[in-house]
Parts: C-alpha cells; sequence; structure tokens
C-alpha cells in the first residue's frame, strides 16, 4: 500500500501556474461502485497480451512524446495537467492512453484497428475492460511502467473499495531513482500494485511484497503474472509483522498523508493523524531487517514540523544511531503541498515539511554523511526516464 497526494510544489512553475487557474480541477472525484480485481489467465494468453502492447510501443516513452506532461519531479499521467491534450483516433498510443489511463469509452471498432480480437477478448476476460457491445471501457488502469505493466485501480476516491493507488508521480520516481545491483532478497512494504517489488524481481532472487490490504495483493499478484515474473512472494502483512528474515533490498512507499480522519494504514494514502506512523515503524526497523551490504529506499512525504529537519527524526527513530548510516536525501520542500485525498487534512504550518526518496545503508567504511541530492538537475528527462540514480559509490 502506498499512499500519494498531490504536491503543487512538485512542479515546474510554468506547470503549477496552469494547475493553480484550475482549482476546481485539482479535488478528485468521489465515487461508490465496486469494481473487481483484475484476474489471471493461462500463461499463454497474457504473453500474447504483453507482446502486443511492447510491439505497438505503449511504453513510457512514447506515452511521455504524446501526453508532453513529464515535469521536473515526477511522471505524472493526470489529466489534469493536459487540458490541452487532444487523441489522435488513429494513433494505437493515445487510443491506450484514452482506454487504459482516462477510463474514456472507447468504440470496438476504433481499438481493433490497433489490435488483435484476441488482444480485446483477453482484456475482456481480464476485467481490463468491459464490454458493451459497440463500446469498451475500462472500470482499472494499466500503466506502462520501465518495462512492465501495471494495473491499479483509478484515480478518483471510490469509497466502495479499498482502493489500490494509481501510479502518480512518486511511483516513477522511486522506480527510476533505485540502483538496480543484484540482490539476495528484496523486501517491499505496502506493495499496492506490486509495482517496485515487480521491478525488483528483475535483479533479485527472491522478493516478498508485502500489504495489509487484500485487495493489494490481488493486485500486485496478477501484475506479477502479467508480467511473467515467478520470484515474488506475496504476503498479508501489517508492515513487518508477519515478516521474517533480512533483506539487502528494503523498499517503501508507505501512506504519509496526515489525516485526522482515519487510522494509519486504513487506505492508501493515510500516515495517522501526523503522518508518520507507519513511516516511522519502517525506520525503526531498519536495523534488525536490513543486511549489513543492504540498501533501504523510502518514498514518503517529510511532514516536519516547524524548527525540524527529516535528518532529526530519522535520528530519533534510529535511536540516536543515525551516525551508523550514510544517507542520500532526495527530497524538496513542499511546503504548499496539497492533499486531495483525507478527510481531514493538515491545515497548520507546513513550512519544513518535505518530499521525495530518503535512501540509506549502513557504513562499512565509517564514512557517515547525510547528503542532500536535490536541486542538481531534473530528476526525469523528456523521455520520462529518470536521471538520477541513488549511488552511494558515486559524488552525485
Amino acid at each position: 500500500m502506498a499512499a500519494p497526494a498531490f504536491s503543487i510544489s512538485s512542479l515546474p512553475a510554468v506547470d503549477r501556474r496552469d494547475v493553480l487557474r484550475r482549482d476546481n480541477d485539482l479535488m478528485l472525484a468521489t465515487v461508490s461502485n465496486p469494481v473487481a480485481p483484475p484476474c489471471t489467465l493461462h500463461d499463454r494468453q497474457m504473453l500474447n497480451f504483453v507482446s502486443e502492447l511492447r510491439d505497438g510501443g505503449y511504453n513510457l516513452v512514447n506515452c511521455a512524446k504524446r501526453l508532453d506532461v513529464f515535469p521536473r519531479f515526477g511522471v505524472n499521467f493526470w489529466d489534469s495537467l493536459r487540458p490541452e491534450w487532444k487523441p489522435q483516433h488513429g494513433d494505437l498510443i493515445d487510443t491506450l492512453i484514452e482506454l487504459f489511463i482516462d477510463g474514456r469509452q472507447i468504440s470496438r471498432d476504433r481499438l481493433t484497428k490497433h489490435v488483435s480480437s484476441e488482444f480485446v477478448t483477453s482484456a475482456i476476460e481480464m476485467r481490463l475492460l468491459q464490454d458493451s457491445g459497440q463500446y469498451v471501457q475500462s472500470e482499472l488502469c494499466l500503466f506502462p511502467c520501465y518495462g512492465k505493466y501495471i494495473a491499479t485501480d483509478r484515480a478518483h476516491k471510490n469509497s466502495a473499495i479499498n482502493q489500490v493507488m494509481w501510479l502518480w508521480g512518486e511511483s516513477f520516481l522511486l522506480a527510476g531513482i533505485v540502483k538496480r545491483s543484484p540482490r539476495r532478497r528484496a523486501i517491499d512494504i505496502g506493495t499496492g500494485s506490486g509495482i517496485h517489488a515487480i521491478l525488483a524481481s528483475d535483479h533479485s532472487e527472491h522478493v516478498v511484497a508485502a500489504d495489509i490490504n487484500p485487495r493489494a495483493l490481488e493486485f500486485s499478484q496478477f501484475n506479477a503474472a502479467l508480467n511473467g515474473v515467478h520470484n515474488v512472494e506475496f504476503v498479508l502483512s501489517d508492515v513487518f509483522e508477519s515478516l521474517s528474515g533480512t533483506c539487502d533490498l528494503l523498499l517503501a512507499n508507505p501512506p504519509y498523508a496526515p489525516d485526522a480522519a482515519a487510522t494509519a494504514g486504513d487506505n492508501f494514502w493515510s500516515g495517522g493523524e501526523d503522518g508518520t506512523e507507519i513511516l516511522e515503524r519502517i525506520v525503526r526497523a531498519i536495523p534488525s531487517r536490513l543486511d549489513m551490504n543492504g540498501e533501504c529506499h523510502i518514498n514518503a512525504l517529510f511532514p516536519n514540523a516547524p524548527g525540524t529537519t527529516t535528518k532529526d527524526h530519522f535520528n530519533r527513530w534510529l535511536n540516536g544511531d543515525l551516525d551508523h548510516y550514510e544517507v542520500l536525501d532526495h527530497t524538496w520542500p513542499v511546503p504548499h503541498y496539497e492533499d486531495l485525498l483525507s478527510e481531514r487534512p493538515y491545515k497548520g504550518d507546513k513550512s519544513a515539511w518535505r518530499f521525495g526518496i530518503v535512501s540509506l545503508r549502513r557504513s562499512a567504511t565509517g564514512k557517515r554523511y547525510w547528503r542532500e541530492c536535490t536541486g542538481r538537475g531534473l530528476f526525469f528527462g523528456s523521455t520520462g526516464t529518470c536521471s538520477v540514480l541513488a549511488d552511494f559509490d558515486v559524488l552525485e
């Protein structure tokens, strides 16, 4: 389970002005609609389905070219950031974005001009599409993400289900910033759609994907099958409670929004009243869960009280032992952070708030530091690919 909201501060100035002029578009719609999770088919059917997506060029680079909305701090498919985008009916990428990202109704004839009838049938059987005869539409989303395809719930709030998080910019940021070194065992806490566990499966012998939400595990298991991944173990767990053993890669994008109306972990965004309840539990577990040669990458909002820093909190959660670690701080200030999901969002002083990724590993050489790495270039290039790597062994 992960936790997005929206940070206007994370956008370049020109994008921020555009968004602020469209205040009404910022609020996420709320619906109450029971939506069934996706279901797996035979391996061959799923392989053929993915092959058509790849052969048709439905990937992050091509989506970036079509949408032209990949700002400095995150890949963002949100339609409110591209109100002028006019899809071309003769373009397969545009058709798939309309269908699988925006949830628009598409004529079946239009879709089958680009893909096979087997593709459409498989999508319907997997519940990625709903068929109404002449038209098809999706109640779910299917994102391209660094060579994988990830199904999620839609972006709007849905009170009838415990939603699986849409792929907001933070998902692409964490996915792109992790150094993909060979690993023995990876653990992904709050796996949600399973995106980070599935990416870790390419360079890890074994991966554990944990979430407290059964619906999230249904999605993550489907996404693993869709991408032909077989070395991920899925565990229903409240943070580490049902997990054993250590890892040499720890990943987390936990619920982090300060929400006085929800218990931490009740949904994919609430981190409790102060926003740090789950984050603190993860950081406190690092000494016992992370191998000596392991790395940890945590993407979160850091709702620091005025006069405090993210470093202060990590040191407290690590019982004053922060100087035993090397830390890369890929976060940036978000004093105007907007929470579009919480029922009772925080309304106080956000001047010290930060957002982004904190990466850390134990120091094996005595070289200990907290290095702030933002402000040195763009996280994402125009292709939507991440241009920054969390690499402890080179000077950033």
